[in-house]
């Protein structure tokens, strides 16, 4: 398992100038061949997806600016605070940002390989035995093993169950649970 604080994962500027990644991890870790990568991008201006064919993406917008999401006519959609949206990355997407920026909690899988399924917890709880998951506090504390999670914090691991543990009365984080096909 290992540990991350947003504000110390690198940036990387996207081509287009519009926006910023912070890769959190990726799997396996070397080359494009990956079969599921998390990261979390910044969207400063309004501009076009990289077109990823054969990945399934899931976009978490964690806070910012409204961000319309212009699949043609495959969809349409408005991205809300903590809550997820999937499209197939071959899908081209234009990203049209009203006003300000937006931050957003990315998770692409290799569709013949693995499935991501993400959600916002807001209680105690055990992962399954997935191969991997990736988690990233929103609010309040937690406890994952040992160690103590704050806001913009996370952890990754590769496979096995692990157990969440609210600290605080209230508190969310996001979950994302990698099973292999």
């Amino acid at each position: 398992m290992d540990f991350f604080d947003l504000q110390k994962v690198p940036v990387s500027l996207w081509r287009n100038g519009a926006g910023e990644t912070r890769e959190i991890c990726c799997f396996p870790a070397t080359g494009k061949d990956f079969n599921w990568r998390a990261s979390i991008a910044s969207i400063a201006s309004s501009g076009e997806f990289t077109v990823i064919p054969q990945i399934d993406r899931v976009i978490t917008m964690l806070e910012g600016s409204e961000v319309v999401l212009d699949g043609g006519s495959a969809f349409r959609h408005t991205l809300k605070r903590y809550q997820p949206f999937a499209f197939a990355g071959e899908q081209p997407v234009k990203a049209e940002l009203n006003q300000g920026m937006s931050l957003d909690f990315n998770i692409m899988t290799r569709r013949d390989r693995c499935r991501a399924r993400v959600r916002v917890a807001d209680r105690t709880f055990k992962t399954t035995a997935s191969r991997g998951g990736v988690i990233f506090v929103l609010s309040g504390e937690w406890q994952l093993g040992d160690k103590l999670l704050r806001r913009d914090q996370g952890a990754w691991w590769g496979e096995g169950s692990h157990t969440l543990r609210l600290l605080k009365s209230e508190g969310q984080l996001l979950f994302n649970e990698i099973t292999y096909l």
